[in-house]
């Protein structure tokens, strides 16, 4: 029997594939980000996942970087437990009016 294959996004994966992910890729995914060409040969990224039914590319969102290449974009928080935490301000830097 053939495992399905299938393309689905980062912000769309149910909780257990993101675990999965997490558990796979315990260091952060960017060395296993994989370049490919849509339809209209614009790239988007993505990253395998396997499971015991199914072969997953994960779509993960990036942005241009000055160098000419890509990094993943950060922009909406962290995708996954092993990326930075985004921290409270310390109380210093609040505004108190």
């Amino acid at each position: 029997m053939d495992k399905k294959r299938v393309i689905k996004s980062h912000e769309k994966l149910e909780p257990t594939l993101k675990e999965l992910l997490s558990q796979t890729y315990p260091d952060g995914f960017e060395d296993s980000l994989m370049r490919l060409k849509g339809a209209n040969d614009l790239p988007f990224f993505v990253v395998p996942l396997e499971t015991n039914d199914a072969t997953y590319l994960i779509k993960v969102p990036v942005v241009k970087n000055g160098d000419g290449g890509y990094d993943i974009d950060y922009t909406d928080g962290p995708l996954d437990d092993y990326d930075e935490p985004i921290l409270p301000p310390e109380p210093n830097e609040l505004n108190e009016d």
